[in-house]
């Protein structure tokens, strides 16, 4: 059977309270087609050069392909490149509602909306939608056996804080929850390895087990006193007791972070890794991609992506210099005028309707 590469997007209703600053966006139809650019991109670089595989679109907006705004232009399309859109409510919200992790177990929805359509042992890869596939045989070629589930591993020191939590605070939580075989019983703290959520890769029905697992798990922290917001601490909680069976993608998948400002240590021969996952490079290298994908200039992204020194370039992971900081600078300037005289436009447009 084909791989099955599964991207999702959880709209927000009107009304509801969110915080993705990563988006460089505000207000759900723009953050909206800021995802659905990436959605595309990612699409693209592994339907427009023809692997064998197949793509689904997970969201929960059944009137997403009905609307006239720039998400729905995105999303039509993704589908002309034959990405399939599966529809899926969101049933398994985090136990709080902080804004900042509002959508992020939506992954448990995506997970059994594919994995019900799908045979028990077909391998199934949930990505976040800001990543690019690079070298996609590569990554399918390191598909966990089962009942492993693929991730990638984050070496951070154990007081790093992520989203709330620490990997320290993960064992003392793990601690206090057991560990295999003794149910209940407090154990020392144990160096935790973090678990990012931005891809998992596993058959159908191990991924299933996943989602029952860890929503026990977030009901037996709640039990105790802890709420865990995200996927990523849920993931990396079970990883701590032993309930699942984690094996590390990072030779062949990563986070890179880009830009002049991020911090985060240099990713050594970035060229090496199948797929990128790009948090930083929302507003600018998707954005770019997609606007030449919707205008039928596609080729040109797939004629990067065949050349290292291209593909590193194009997404700002190696090859700039103060001239290419600011063109792009540039470049986000004027779309952002663009976005501007845009909404402005289909404000007045709105006024004289109701009017």
């Amino acid at each position: 059977m084909k791989p099955c590469v599964v991207q999702y997007l959880y709209v927000h209703s009107p009304g509801e309270q969110f915080d993705y600053p990563s988006s460089r966006s505000r207000g759900v139809p723009a953050v909206a087609a800021r995802y659905m650019e990436c959605a595309l991109v990612q699409s693209a670089s592994l339907c427009m050069r023809e692997f064998d595989c197949d793509v689904v679109l997970v969201t929960n907006d059944t009137d997403l392909g009905a609307g006239r705004g720039r998400a729905a232009r995105l999303l039509d399309a993704a589908s002309s490149l034959g990405v399939e859109v599966v529809y899926a409510d969101y049933l398994h919200r985090p136990a709080d509602n902080n804004p900042a992790f509002m959508a992020s177990q939506y992954v448990w929805d995506a997970i059994l909306a594919v994995a019900e359509r799908s045979e028990p042992d077909r391998q199934l890869w949930l990505m976040d939608t800001d990543c690019v596939w690079f070298d996609p045989r590569r990554v399918f070629a390191c598909a966990p056996g089962a009942p492993g589930v693929g991730c990638i591993e984050m070496n951070y020191p154990q007081d790093w804080e992520l989203n709330g939590w620490t990997p320290r605070q993960i064992g003392e939580l793990a601690g206090r929850m057991g560990v295999p075989g003794t149910p209940g019983v407090d154990v020392p703290w144990a160096p935790v390895k973090w678990v990012g959520g931005e891809l998992l890769a596993g058959a159908a029905a191990d991924l299933r087990t996943l989602v029952g697992t860890c929503k026990e798990l977030e009901l037996n922290a709640i039990e105790l006193g802890a709420a865990l917001h995200t996927e990523e601490h849920l993931l990396t909680l079970a990883w701590a007791l032993g309930r699942v069976d984690i094996h590390d993608l990072s030779a062949v998948a990563r986070r890179v972070w880009t830009g002049p400002r991020h911090g985060a240590p240099q990713i050594e021969n970035p060229e090496a890794i199948g797929v990128w996952h790009l948090p930083a490079e929302k507003g600018l290298g998707f954005r770019r991609a997609a606007r030449e994908v919707l205008a039928g200039q596609g080729r040109r992204l797939v004629e990067d992506l065949d050349v290292p020194a291209r593909a590193l370039k194009r997404f700002n992971i190696a090859g700039g210099g103060w001239q290419r900081r600011l063109r792009d600078d540039s470049w986000i300037a004027g779309q952002r005028l663009r976005d501007g005289v845009s909404g402005l436009r289909e404000g007045v447009s709105a006024m004289v309707s109701r009017a």
